[in-house]
C-alpha cells in the first residue's frame, strides 16, 4: 500500500524548478550586494588610518570608495550570474524530464497503447556474440521446406 506522499504528483518538479530559479535570481542580487560591499571597503582604504602609507590621497577617499563598490559591484555580477546558470540548468533539467513524460503518456494515450507501467521496465536484449552473428541461419525442417522444382 502506498501513502499519499509517494504518489507521482508533476507539481512538485513544477515547484522545485520554481524555486531554483527563485534561488539563482536571489543568488546574483546576494552576489552583487556582497561583492559591492567588499569593493567598497576595499576602496575606503584611504579614509582610515591604513591609507597614510598608500600613495593615493584621502582626498580622493570617496572616490576610490565609489570606484571600489562599482568594481565589486561588478564582480559580483559576474560570479553570481554564473552560480545561478548552473541553477537555471538544473531547473531546465527537470522540466525537460516532465515535458518528456507528458510527451511519452500523450503518445501513449494516442496510440490506444495503455501507459507503460513504472514498475516494469523494458529489459534490454543482449547483443548476440560476433561468432553467432557469422554462422548461417539454420535450415528449416523438412516439412516447411517448398517443395524442389
Amino acid at each position: 500500500m502506498q501513502t499519499g506522499s509517494s504518489l507521482y504528483d508533476p507539481t512538485i518538479i513544477e515547484q522545485f524548478a520554481e524555486r531554483l530559479y527563485e534561488k539563482a535570481r536571489s543568488f546574483v542580487v546576494g552576489s552583487v550586494v556582497v561583492g559591492a560591499a567588499l569593493g567598497a571597503a576595499f576602496g575606503a582604504v584611504p579614509l582610515t588610518p591604513l591609507g597614510e602609507s598608500w600613495p593615493i590621497p584621502a582626498i580622493f577617499g570617496f572616490a576610490t570608495l565609489l570606484v571600489g563598490g562599482i568594481v565589486g559591484a561588478m564582480c559580483g555580477y559576474v560570479i553570481g550570474d554564473t552560480r545561478a546558470f548552473g541553477y537555471r540548468l538544473q531547473a531546465q533539467t527537470a522540466l525537460l524530464n516532465l515535458q518528456i513524460e507528458r510527451n511519452t503518456f500523450a503518445a501513449a494515450q494516442v496510440g490506444g497503447r495503455p501507459a507503460p507501467s513504472r514498475e516494469a521496465t523494458p529489459r534490454a536484449v543482449p547483443a548476440p556474440h560476433p561468432a553467432e552473428r557469422l554462422q548461417p541461419p539454420p535450415a528449416p525442417p523438412a516439412s516447411v521446406r517448398p517443395p524442389a522444382a
